[in-house]
């Protein structure tokens, strides 16, 4: 069986958090996501979908949304010892899928990684769009007065195949459409 069969994803549970804390944090010691606390990643559990090889939390990511039609996808994290296996690929896709089934319009990452965001669809954009996000969240990040990361902004509802000439966007609708 490959590394890939074994994975599954869901939705976050209680039983979730210690390894999630533990896995974002260590993320948050490195400078790469934002630290939670229990308290925080609790409030918001139900933002969160996780991967789960043979029943162990091997990846993370949530989906919060920060105003009509738009939602952040945040705290993306892979362990480390199963990094470069399309797990946060998986991931970012499952939310994306759930975004758009919630309605959102538009799906903001703010990221060092601009590469695998655009490799996956998503455009960079002004930081400014999205003053109130900065003023909520960044305050609290050490990288706060001189912050690298690229607001990236990608709509739900649109998906993407790759074939020798790069990614093709494609619609969810069609793709259902065709799928019948």
């Amino acid at each position: 069986m490959s590394a890939q069969a074994r994975v599954s994803l869901r939705k976050a549970r209680a039983r979730d958090v210690a390894p999630l804390l533990a896995l974002i944090n260590g993320y948050a010691a490195r400078g790469l996501l934002l630290a939670r606390s229990e308290d925080s990643l609790r409030e918001r559990l139900a933002d969160f979908t996780v991967a789960l090889e043979d029943g162990q939390l091997v990846g993370c990511g949530a989906l919060s949304e920060l105003g009509p039609g738009l939602c952040e996808l945040r705290s993306l994290a892979v362990r480390a010892d199963r990094a470069g296996r399309g797990l946060g690929r998986r991931l970012v896709e499952q939310l994306l899928l759930e975004a758009g089934e919630r309605g959102f319009a538009e799906v903001l990452a703010l990221t060092r990684s601009v590469p695998f965001f655009a490799a996956l669809g998503f455009a960079a954009t002004r930081r400014e769009r999205f003053l109130d996000k900065l003023k909520a969240d960044c305050q609290a990040c050490p990288m706060n007065l001189c912050c690298d990361e690229v607001a990236m902004l990608r709509t739900p509802q649109e998906r993407y195949v790759f074939s020798g000439d790069g990614p093709q966007r494609t619609s969810l609708e069609a793709e259902r459409e065709n799928a019948r």
